[in-house]
């Protein structure tokens, strides 16, 4: 058949070539049937009418047609948007924008210089194209399959990615993600039925049903993960005991654990799934919520146990807040739990008005769960301690100092970590003790006892934490506390707080700053004793090489000139590092000083905020010396997602249930925000100075352009995290407005999608600050390009074994089916009737 010229469309010709064009180029997405760039007839009323669109769409397939995807995506974009009301201009638009999204993402992906991260958008934007061109012609079957099979490259994509990370932890927090966003649409759907009041039960049927398959997708996701973990045990247990390196050892024993708690999880999401397709939206929510909990759980067994016992103060922190809600609301009901006897006795009619989960047998579930995670950590903690030393190496035998010694290890940092697990178990023992009073005080309903015993377990956790803290986190947990000091001193804290609580509170942050600056004062020693062994080593190689030289024993002169700047270079940056180390014990005396001077302020009633300010200052500048942004950024991308988690819960509750943990929420996502500023701040800095640096240069010329900081990179990641933190101050100010609602219920929703917003720009700063390797992406491009090679070589036959590699492997077998299938196509091929 031969396509009409309807106005300024193009012509056959130029047709024909994209058709040839896509054929040789786009393998994996085969245009079957009537496709986008076949002939086509527009109505009656639009024959002869010039529009601009028409020219967009022309100049877009003629860019498609040489390869030169990112104009014709310009211009196809264009005639999309311009089409009004011209039907068939939009379905085909929307077609070819999936084809040149789709063509431009595998160009990108079998480039020399791979980017998988663009790939892979390139490629969800053509799934995007495509899908809507199926919402606008349902029954079109090239469009499903091209649907389809850019679907399943999104998939073989996102599995190359994952390949090259090959980490369990990173397995585990995307896994852990999926699950979060299966329960905040849970939530969601929950909440909408509430609302309803119950009077359509299968209002929500068809997003409960896409949440169960949801379901299905991450509990195969968790098998996996819970294969790969026991791939990796196997892998060490083919070794001898003796043969084993106490990482090792540590790794099985963590995979094991991982492992008990992804089978916990997977049971849960099989529960959750299985009540989304019953369309029980309130019991869906608890197995969810309760899988949520164990992969949690799982990914803490990878992560070191400073780390969890961090986490696991968090959540005490909750437990104690909501503890303390529980005795106001008894109070409200007129009950005397709240009266500070702890008796528990009253009327009676508090315990039952108490919305569930405030219920104190319901707190005490909670406690008991915090309390086995910190006996597991103290567990690992005592195991370090336990390990015998190993034996002295003989000199004479040929064994002597092995490459892995097990056992305590003679590295003075290891010795130096083991006096602190040391020094801290003390302190987790009492934690401990102090939960299991805890727990019991509410199981008998005595709120002010459990108040008290859940304060004397942070107190311990704490102090075990700090243990473990180096030159930053100390300085970081002296600037942190030293600032609620601060607050505590404003008249913000006086509305709130009564003038003996907030001067037992001042008094008790004050104490904790005094007894860290002698330890300050030591780890600044120690740095600087280390740096002074450095300096000695780097001038002893230095002279050595000198005598070298002058000696004439250097061949190559060139390389010898080379080898002295780079031992000048690395002298000239040990000096520096020991003149910041100078200016940091100066600030830490001065900071000392101003809380000296602070203390003998409030022992007589004199003004404290100018000692106070001055301390202040001193340890803000103090911090911004050793500012680690990589770590901070790290971590303020966990807690904003745990306070996500949070907020995400509270919004499918009712005002009465939530108004409590609305002012800690407020106060958590200020404290992202200020802590976002900061990381903004310094990342703005850095930027500013790596493009003044002029680039560095070496004896054989110039140096790559990845020698340094990449001030594009610090710019870029500056960028992201301050629209992070735009995000956080919406999301705060949402709070904040539902905190201080009086007359009508605000929802939480906007402040979560907020959070999530905020969360995505903290990762991509995170991204520009840490590129995968390009070495690493070439390598793992042409693993894949040897895979394609032996799939091709492969015999009909073949096909019928178990594809291995995953989703990958079966998109690019439905690729190379495909591929066969229009090769062997007879003559009357759709493709071909149209022209």
């Amino acid at each position: 058949m031969t396509p009409r010229k309807i106005g300024t469309w193009i012509g056959l010709t130029a047709i024909g070539l994209v058709v040839v064009s896509l054929v040789l180029s786009l393998v994996a997405i085969p245009i079957t049937g009537g496709g986008p760039l076949a002939g086509w007839e527009l109505v009656t009323r639009l024959r002869g009418e010039h529009r601009d669109a028409r020219d967009k769409y022309n100049e877009g397939v003629a860019a498609l047609a040489k390869g030169d995807y990112e104009p014709a995506e310009k211009a196809l974009l264009d005639a999309r948007s311009q089409a009004g009301v011209d039907p068939e201009l939009v379905f085909r638009a929307a077609y070819d924008l999936g084809a040149a999204y789709g063509a431009h993402a595998d160009q990108v992906r079998n480039a020399k210089d791979a980017d998988l991260d663009k790939a892979l958008e390139l490629a969800n934007q053509a799934v995007s194209w495509f899908g809507d061109a199926d919402r606008l012609r349902p029954h079109d079957p090239d469009t499903k399959a091209n649907l389809q099979i850019m679907r399943a490259r999104v998939q073989a994509i996102t599995d190359e990615l994952r390949k090259g990370e090959g980490k369990l932890e990173a397995r585990l927090d995307r896994l852990i993600r999926d699950q979060r966003g299966v329960l905040d649409d849970a939530r969601g759907a929950w909440f909408a039925i509430k609302q309803a009041g119950g009077s359509d039960p299968l209002a929500e049927q068809g997003t409960l049903t896409h949440l169960a398959d949801r379901e299905r997708g991450v509990v195969a996701e968790a098998g996996v993960i819970g294969d790969l973990a026991a791939d990796e045990i196997d892998e060490i247990g083919k070794k001898p005991d003796d043969k084993r390196t106490d990482q090792e050892k540590a790794r099985i024993v963590q995979l094991k654990n991982l492992d008990l708690y992804l089978i916990e999880g997977r049971a849960r999401i099989t529960e959750a799934r299985g009540k989304f397709q019953d369309l029980a939206a309130e019991d869906g929510v608890g197995r969810s919520e309760a899988a949520l909990v164990e992969l949690k759980r799982a990914r803490e067994q990878l992560l070191d146990p400073i780390t969890v016992l961090r986490q696991v103060a968090q959540d005490e922190l909750a437990v104690t807040q909501d503890t303390a809600h529980s005795d106001t609301k008894a109070i409200d009901f007129g009950s005397g739990v709240g009266s500070g006897s702890g008796s528990g006795s009253g009327s009676g009619a508090a315990p039952t008005a108490l919305p569930g989960w405030l219920e104190p047998a319901r707190i005490a579930e909670r406690q008991l769960s915090i309390r086995d995670r910190l006996e597991e950590v103290r567990a690992r903690l005592t195991a370090a301690t336990e390990t015998p030393p190993p034996p002295a190496p003989d000199p004479a035998s040929p064994a002597a100092a092995p490459s892995a010694p097990s056992g305590q290890p003679q590295d003075p940092k290891q010795a130096k970590l083991i006096e602190r697990i040391m020094a801290a178990l003390p302190a987790v023992g009492e934690a401990s003790t102090a939960m299991d009073h805890a727990r019991d005080a509410l199981g008998a309903r005595q709120i002010k006892q459990a108040l008290d015993q859940e304060q004397a377990a942070l107190e311990a956790l704490a102090g075990a934490i700090e243990q473990f803290s180096d030159l930053k986190q100390l300085i970081e947990l002296a600037y942190g506390e030293h600032r609620q000091l601060v607050q505590l001193l404003g008249p913000e804290a006086a509305k709130q707080l009564d003038a003996a609580q907030r001067g037992k509170l001042t008094h008790e942050a004050l104490a904790h700053n005094l007894r860290r600056m002698p330890r300050l004062a030591a780890l600044i020693a120690e740095e600087v004793a280390q740096l002074d062994a450095k300096v000695k080593q780097s001038e002893t190689a230095m002279a050595e090489a000198a005598l070298r030289q002058a000696s004439g024993q250097v061949k190559d002169p060139k390389q010898a000139e080379a080898q002295k700047q780079q031992q000048a270079q690395a002298q000239q940056q040990l000096e520096q590092g020991k003149q910041l180390l100078t200016h940091a014990e100066e600030l830490r005396g001065q900071a000392a000083a101003a809380l000296a001077t602070l203390d003998q302020a409030l022992a007589a009633n004199k003004d404290p905020m100018p000692p106070a300010t001055d301390a202040d200052q001193k340890l803000t500048e103090l911090r911004k010396l050793f500012f680690d942004l990589i770590q901070h950024l790290q971590e303020l991308i966990r807690e904003q997602g745990e306070t996500r988690d949070q907020t995400s819960a509270a919004n499918s509750e009712d005002d009465f249930t939530r108004g409590p943990k609305l002012p800690g929420l407020a106060d958590r996502q200020d404290g992202h925000k200020k802590l976002a500023k900061d990381i903004t701040d310094q990342l703005a800095q850095q930027a500013d100075a790596a493009a003044k640096q002029a680039p560095p240069t070496s004896p054989n010329g110039p140096s790559t352009p990845h020698a340094g900081p990449d001030p594009k990179a610090l710019a870029g990641a500056a960028d992201e995290v301050r629209q992070a933190q735009g995000d956080m101050g919406d999301a705060f100010n949402t709070l904040v407005k539902a905190r201080d609602a009086t007359n009508a219920s605000q929802s939480l929703e906007p402040g979560v999608k907020s959070q999530a917003k905020a969360i995505e720009h903290l990762e991509n700063a995170l991204k520009l600050l840490q590129p995968p390797k390009k070495s690493d992406k070439n390598d793992k491009n042409d693993q894949n390009k040897d895979q394609q090679q032996q799939q091709q070589q492969q015999k009909p036959q073949d096909k019928q074994q178990q594809p291995q590699g995953g989703a990958g492997q079966r998109a690019r077998d439905e690729d190379a089916k495909r591929q066969r299938q229009r090769n062997q196509a007879p003559a009357n091929d759709p493709v071909e009737k149209d022209w």
